[in-house]
């Protein structure tokens, strides 16, 4: 497509177009088939960027312009094809579409993966858990100390802590629950796992969110089959409206 084509072709979808100019323009359209089809293309092009940023929530309206995008290219393709002293504008034209493809198909590649539950357990992860919280509860000075480790990022000295208030208090499952988050955030998975399994197990606590932690570990440990049970320990997270079930909904819809 020459340049002096694009830019005929942006001012006039702009508006930006003389009176005398556009009629000319309209007249080179209805007598040159070329410029027609070509116009036809870069209009449609034109047209699905614009309405891309509208469906930029939904997926199922993402695969819909890509979709009529390729249709309408090709369709493109069929026509410029039979007129064989038009190979080198065709040759530009189907790169330029192609490109527009690519680029629709990157960005939706990108929102599907950010919405992903594994990309959404990542980012709880390194939000949510970057910081503990102190406890109001005139817990065990042992306790207190392994948070402030775990602020300041000292995650060795952390899980000693935790896990000795543990050992000696078996009982308290803040210490369980915050010995499990040190191995999720320091990647030692199996150790986490085996935290929250434990965690879960205490079906006395009014409050328990150890499911859904062994979900999150799952998640970020990706090894095979972690993706599914992730996904069925979330559904009965919310099933149960166990701690994490609002987390667990919201990743379980993207």
């Amino acid at each position: 497509m020459q340049d002096n084509h694009i830019e005929q072709f942006e001012n006039y979808l702009s508006g930006d177009m003389l009176p005398e100019e556009r009629l000319h323009f309209e007249a080179n359209l209805e007598k040159d088939k070329e410029l027609y089809d070509l116009f036809i293309v870069y209009q449609t092009i034109d047209a699905e960027m614009h309405n891309t940023g509208k469906y930029s929530d939904h997926e199922a309206a993402l695969r819909s312009t890509l979709q009529k995008l390729n249709v309408v290219y090709f369709k493109a393709e069929a026509s410029v094809l039979q007129m064989r002293s038009s190979k080198r504008i065709f040759r530009t034209v189907a790169t330029a579409a192609a490109g527009v493809i690519l680029i629709l198909t990157a960005y939706f590649s990108f929102f599907r993966n950010n919405t992903d539950p594994r990309q959404l357990a990542n980012r709880y992860v390194k939000e949510d858990l970057l910081h503990l919280s102190i406890t109001m509860d005139g817990a065990k000075d042992s306790l207190q100390q392994g948070i402030a480790a775990y602020n300041d990022k000292a995650y060795a000295a952390s899980i000693q802590l935790f896990e000795a208030v543990y050992k000696a208090h078996p009982d308290n499952s803040d210490a369980l629950k915050y010995a499990g988050i040190t191995y999720l955030v320091t990647k030692e998975y199996s150790k986490a796992l085996q935290c929250f399994n434990e965690l879960a197990a205490k079906k006395e606590l009014f409050s328990n969110p150890g499911m859904f932690l062994k979900a999150v570990t799952l998640l970020q440990r990706n090894q095979p089959g972690d993706g599914e049970q992730a996904r069925q320990l979330l559904q009965q997270v919310i099933n149960e409206k166990a701690d994490g079930s609002r987390e667990a909904e919201r990743w379980l819809k993207k």
